[in-house]
């Protein structure tokens, strides 16, 4: 495992956001060129590679995706490892998913797979929710798209090595709404020959914060305005433009659906009533993820065979994960993997991916692959 420790350390001192991933790119194919697969892809969403595995005999595709890109946050711990570029750093974990899908490279190469093919596919763009929609797309011109697709994701608060299962949404569906309003500018001595939206803001924004508190939806919901804009500091005008930016969360996707419906139209129609243009718009658009159930059942047979507690989560994590997108298109499972207790949590400043659990995740991916593949 020095092998993968060192890999691991070199991507977390090189860190790179979303859609700049290429010297990481470098990094990975250098590592794969000892372990040569059958078939390599690159340029996959941008910087994202496929690397191919085949068996012998026909048999389903299994795909191990991780994830490229780093956070723009500034590590605040120094290690011999640390981040060596300003204000970027990998505080995500993702280096750490990158080394346990390398380590699936030597395993197959050394108890080669019986049957179908293995790709250990490279994602860029994750944190920006932008590269599991483009890759799949990608993917699936290039007859890669598999028949099941997993992914770990490193859980601080766990003990090291557990299995963390959800029953059936992992991670949260999320999404960014933007509402503008549009109004006139007029001086602040004559604001009657103007339209301001400040009184159309202020109502817009009690609304959507009480409407999830209504019993509209299924399970849980949650709605948080992050920033209001209005006008610019000059206080001889009286503004005709204003913003909200508010995040929207849910454990299921038929209740993303409702609230996304209901908060648009909120927005429009209390706009309206003010004189206001309404112009709506969403980013950071991510699905549930909800895991299939015969895979889940699977990891949790291979984590108990290998001794690994099993945690299955009471309810679903609150975050979100872009490869939730995979879940949407085919037999796929996101599930965690415990780096311990008293690590830091995830996207602070002090996190990160500890070393010994890079084998724990070999392991487990590799068992998967022995199970569906060389048995």
């Amino acid at each position: 495992m020095e092998e993968l420790v060192r890999l691991r350390h070199e991507l977390h001192r090189n860190p790179e956001l979303s859609g700049e991933e290429r010297a990481t790119g470098k990094r990975v194919r250098f590592y794969l060129n000892k372990y040569r697969p059958d078939e390599l892809f690159t340029g996959i969403a941008g910087e994202g590679m496929a690397a191919v595995y085949n068996g012998q005999e026909p048999g389903p595709t299994i795909l191990f995706r991780c994830d490229m890109d780093a956070l723009p946050i500034n590590e605040a711990v120094k290690r011999h490892h640390m981040s060596t570029v300003q204000g970027v750093a990998h505080v995500c974990g993702h280096d750490g998913h990158m080394a346990i899908v390398s380590g699936l490279a030597a395993k197959i190469k050394h108890n080669p797979i019986k049957q179908g093919r293995v790709i250990l596919f490279y994602q860029p763009s994750e944190e920006n929710g932008l590269g599991a929609r483009r890759s799949i797309d990608r993917l699936k011109e290039l007859n890669l798209y598999p028949h099941y697709a997993f992914a770990i994701h490193n859980m601080p608060k766990y003990p090291l090595g557990n299995v963390i299962i959800a029953k059936d949404t992992f991670a949260a569906a999320s999404k960014g709404l933007i509402v503008k309003l549009i109004g006139k500018n007029s001086h602040a001595a004559y604001p009657e020959k103007g339209v301001n939206p400040a009184l159309a803001i202020a109502k817009i924004t009690q609304e959507l914060c009480e409407l999830t508190s209504k019993n509209k939806f299924n399970r849980f919901v949650m709605l948080t305005v992050i920033h209001i804009r209005l006008g610019d500091v000059a206080f001889g005008t009286s503004p005709g433009y204003g913003e909200i930016m508010v995040t929207l969360r849910s454990f299921d996707n038929d209740d993303m659906v409702k609230l996304s419906e209901l908060a648009i139209s909120i927005a429009r129609s209390i706009g309206v009533e003010h004189g206001l243009a309404v112009e709506t718009s969403i980013a950071d658009d991510y699905p549930a993820a909800i895991g299939d159930a015969t895979l889940s059942d699977l990891v949790k047979d291979i984590a108990t065979t290998q001794g690994r507690p099993v945690v299955t989560l009471e309810e679903p994590n609150r975050w979100s994960e872009d490869f939730a997108n995979f879940t949407q298109h085919g037999p796929a499972l996101l599930f965690g993997l415990g780096v311990g207790e008293d690590v830091p949590d995830l996207h602070s400043p002090e996190y990160d991916f500890p070393d010994e659990a890079i084998e724990l995740g070999v392991d487990l991916l590799d068992s998967v692959v022995t199970r569906m593949l060389r048995e």
